[in-house]
């Protein structure tokens, strides 16, 4: 008698596949993972929702970049702790998006100086953020040639403010801009009374697109980076 496990027969027959839009893996033909998928797929494309409209007054700020439709919200240590779980969750599915790791301690976030800067829209849902946190030191990258995809550092630490641990735009908002207007509303607001400047700023390993955007707005290719 011969027993069939069903690896032996072939990719046909194997539940578990990856969604590339949405990068999340799920069980194709269990209903309760399909929902998920389906949630997550949601998120990803056109946001995750965050709060119903309107945004609570506590959580948005005004802009000086009238160019920009939808709230702006600000979450950071003095916010109300079940907006800080929130904001924590919400970090949890751009990590699945952006295929980084799933185990970050993010437990001292917020306690440490930690702030996310997102934009909500109309229906409450985030399309674009950044999660900014305090640092002491980066690495300048080194620029390599042609490939401006890889992220080789130098040796020695450089003296850094703010870390930007993620930013990320929903698939259907991008290419408007947001995450570099997120990043220079940081610059304003991640220490009060003080304006961090660029040349303070580091990335945390961002994804090839996140390279772009930290490219053009920092003006070079070597710019900092860390890991968080």
């Amino acid at each position: 008698m011969t027993q069939l496990h069903l690896a032996n027969l072939g990719r046909a027959t194997r539940t578990t596949i990856h969604c590339p839009t949405c990068q999340m893996q799920y069980n194709k033909i269990d209903p309760h993972d399909q929902k998920l998928h389906s949630q997550h797929h949601m998120s990803i494309v056109n946001g995750p929702l965050f709060w119903k409209s309107p945004v609570p007054t506590a959580l948005s700020y005004y802009t000086m970049n009238p160019g920009l439709n939808g709230t702006f919200l600000l979450i950071t240590r003095s916010s109300g702790k079940i907006h800080q779980v929130n904001a924590l969750k919400l970090l949890k599915t751009i990590d699945i998006a952006l295929g980084a790791p799933r185990n970050v301690n993010r437990s001292q976030f917020f306690p440490r100086g930690g702030k996310i800067f997102g934009l909500v829209s109309e229906e409450g849902r985030i399309i674009s953020l950044v999660a900014a946190e305090r640092i002491e030191y980066a690495y300048r990258r080194i620029a390599s040639g042609g490939d401006n995809s890889g992220v080789e550092t130098a040796g020695e630490k450089e003296k850094a403010v703010m870390g930007i641990s993620r930013m990320w735009t929903c698939i259907s908002e991008r290419g408007k801009g947001y995450c570099k207007a997120l990043l220079e509303e940081s610059l304003y607001g991640f220490i009060w009374a003080v304006k961090v400047t660029k040349d303070q700023v580091a990335f945390s390993t961002p994804s090839e697109s996140g390279m772009e955007v930290a490219r053009r707005w920092s003006g070079r290719d070597d710019f900092l980076v860390y890991d968080d």
